[in-house]
C-alpha cells in the first residue's frame, strides 16, 4: 500500500470519521485518549486532524485487523496507540499543565447500588450528565439499602437496621395501599388505558411516599463526564469523610482506567480537601457552636444586586457599544427609569416557548436561604449553574409531611417512622457522626445557600414551578420567585411562574 494512495488513505481514515472531505466530521471507534490526542494536536500542529489521523495509521499505532476498528478498546492493535496517548498526555498535560487536553476524553460510568446520600456526594460535580433511578416512576425495593461496615460491625447494628428496614418496609406495604385509594379518587382521564391510568396513580403514590424512603436507600446511576472532570471529582471522593464514598471512588477509578488510564491516574485522596472542614468544623462550633437556630422560612433572599436594571440594562447595551462598560453604565443612569425598562423589555420580549433569556441576565446574582426536605433537594441540585452549599443533613430542623398522609391514612405511620429514625440518628451519632444520617428518611430538612443569576432563576422558576413538578420543590419555586418580586418586581414580570396550586400532578 502506498502511503500517497487517496484511496487507500480514504480506506484507513474512513472508520474513524464521518466524513473525509468537509471541514466538520465527527470522530468515531476511537479510544476516548486517541480522541484528546488528535483534538490536543490542534494546538502544537498546522496539520489538520484527518492528516494527524493519517499520520498514527501510517506508523501502525490504529492499526486495526484490515482497517475493521475492534470492538473491544483493550485489543492489542490499540497497545501502540494508548502508549503514544501516554507519552503525549504526560508531556502536555503533566509536564506542562495542559489540563484541558482531558476535556476531549469522555468517560461513561454506570453506578449502581449507591445510596441516596452517597449519590448527592457524585452529583454534586457540576460538569458532568447524570440520569438517577426515579422516586416517581420506580417503586423501591424494601431490601435493597446500605449497610455501612463499621455500624453494622458494632452493637448499634440492630438498631440502624430495624430502623431503616422499619421505613422501607412502610414504604412497600403503603405503596399499593395509596395506589389503590388514588385510583379510586381520581377516574381515568378521558382516552386513558387501564393501564395507563394505574401507572399514573402510582407515580402520585410513589411522590407521596418517597419522604419515608432512607437515605440508605440504594439507586443507581448513569454519568458522562470528560476527564478533567472525573480527575477532580475522583479526588474529591477520595478525600471525603464517608467510606462509601471513597469505596466508590475507588470502584470508579478502576473501571475509568480502562478507558482514560493516563487522564485519571493521578487522581487520589487531598489533604487539602481532607483537613480543611476539619479546620473550620471547629471553628464553626468556636464562634456559632452555642448559638441555637432561629426558626426561619422555607426561602429566604439573603442577598440582591443593587440598582438591577441598571447594570442589566448596561450588559445588554454593553455588546452592542464600544464604550467601556462604566462609561455605559453611566449613561444608562442618566437615563430615566422607562429607557432601562425599555432596553430590558426589547431584550426579554421575543422570546419564544422554549427560549432561554439571553446571556446578560448571568450579570446579576442573586443569593437564597432554603430550607427544604432532602427529596425535593434532590431535584434542586440538578441545577448545577448554582453555587450550591448544604449543611449537614441532621434531624435538627424537622421534617416534612406530605399533605395527603391524612387523606390516606397513614399520618400516624409517618410520624413513627420519622421519630424512629431521630432516635436511631441520636444514637448512631456520637460513635458515627457521618454515617448517622443513612437512617433519616428523605423528608428530613436540610438548609442550602444558593446563589442563582438571573437566567438561571428564569429556568429554574419555570421548570420547578410547572403542574407537573412535585409539590415540595413547586412551593420552593413560588417562594423563590415572590423573593425576586419583593425586590425587583419588574425583573420579575419577565420569569413564567405558574402560582397555581395541584395536588400531585399525574405522571
Amino acid at each position: 500500500m502506498h502511503p500517497t494512495d487517496p484511496e487507500a488513505e480514504a480506506a484507513l481514515l474512513r472508520p474513524y470519521v464521518t466524513n473525509l472531505d468537509r471541514p466538520v466530521f465527527a470522530l468515531r471507534n476511537l479510544p476516548e485518549e486517541v480522541v484528546a490526542v488528535l483534538f490536543a494536536y490542534y494546538s502544537r500542529s498546522r496539520e489538520t486532524l484527518r492528516a494527524n489521523l493519517l499520520k498514527l495509521l501510517r506508523e501502525g499505532d490504529l492499526d486495526l485487523a484490515g482497517g475493521t476498528p475492534q470492538a473491544e478498546p483493550d485489543d492489542a492493535g490499540l497497545a501502540a496507540a494508548r502508549e503514544k496517548a501516554r507519552q503525549f498526555h504526560e508531556k502536555w498535560v503533566v509536564g506542562y499543565g495542559h489540563a484541558s487536553v482531558a476535556e476531549h476524553a469522555v468517560a461513561h460510568l454506570a453506578l449502581e447500588d449507591v445510596s441516596i446520600l452517597a449519590s448527592k456526594v457524585v452529583e454534586d460535580m457540576r460538569l458532568a450528565a447524570y440520569t438517577e433511578k426515579s422516586t416517581r416512576y420506580v417503586v423501591f425495593e424494601k431490601e435493597r439499602y446500605y449497610r455501612p461496615a463499621s455500624i453494622m460491625a458494632s452493637p448499634l447494628a440492630p438498631r440502624y437496621r430495624d430502623a431503616t428496614e422499619w421505613l422501607l418496609e412502610t414504604y412497600s406495604r403503603l405503596s399499593p395501599e395509596v395506589t389503590r385509594r388514588i385510583m379510586t379518587e381520581r377516574p381515568p382521564a378521558p382516552g386513558q388505558s387501564p393501564k395507563g391510568h394505574e401507572t399514573a396513580c402510582r407515580a402520585q403514590a410513589c411522590d407521596i411516599l418517597r419522604y419515608l424512603l432512607p437515605t440508605a436507600t440504594l439507586t443507581n446511576i448513569g454519568m458522562t463526564i470528560n476527564g478533567r472532570a472525573l480527575e477532580h471529582l475522583l479526588t474529591k471522593m477520595l478525600s471525603h469523610p464517608l467510606p462509601e464514598v471513597r469505596d466508590l471512588a475507588t470502584a470508579m477509578k478502576t473501571e475509568a482506567l480502562h478507558v482514560i488510564p493516563t487522564l485519571i491516574k493521578y487522581a487520589a485522596a487531598n489533604a487539602y480537601m481532607q483537613e480543611t472542614p476539619k479546620a473550620v468544623a471547629a471553628l464553626a462550633t468556636e464562634v456559632a457552636g452555642h448559638a441555637a437556630p432561629a426558626p426561619t422560612s422555607s426561602v429566604r433572599l439573603l442577598r440582591a444586586p443593587e440598582e438591577a436594571e441598571a447594570h442589566l440594562a448596561a450588559a445588554i447595551l454593553y455588546t452592542a457599544s464600544r464604550l467601556p462598560y462604566e462609561q455605559v453604565l453611566h449613561e444608562v443612569q442618566r437615563r430615566p427609569q422607562e429607557v432601562r425598562e425599555r432596553i430590558i423589555t426589547e431584550y426579554l420580549a421575543r422570546r419564544g416557548r422554549h427560549d432561554a433569556p439571553l446571556r446578560a441576565l448571568e450579570h446579576l446574582t442573586y443569593t437564597f436561604e432554603v430550607l427544604v426536605d432532602f427529596g425535593a433537594f434532590r431535584d434542586l441540585q440538578r441545577h448545577r449553574m448554582a453555587m450550591q452549599l448544604r449543611q449537614p443533613l441532621t434531624p435538627e430542623h424537622g421534617y416534612e409531611m406530605p399533605e395527603e398522609a391524612e387523606r390516606h391514612g397513614f399520618a400516624a405511620a409517618f410520624r413513627e417512622g420519622m421519630a424512629r429514625a431521630a432516635e436511631t440518628y441520636a444514637a448512631l451519632a456520637p460513635q458515627f457522626p457521618e454515617e448517622a444520617a443513612y437512617v433519616l428518611p428523605l423528608a428530613t430538612r436540610v438548609r442550602v445557600l444558593f446563589t442563582w443569576n438571573l437566567r438561571e432563576l428564569h429556568h429554574f422558576i419555570a421548570l420547578r414551578s410547572g403542574k407537573q413538578g412535585h409539590p415540595a420543590y413547586r412551593r420552593i419555586a413560588q417562594e423563590t420567585f415572590r423573593e425576586l418580586a419583593r425586590v425587583h418586581p419588574f425583573l420579575a414580570s419577565f420569569v413564567r411562574v405558574d402560582l397555581q396550586d395541584y395536588d400531585l400532578a399525574r405522571a
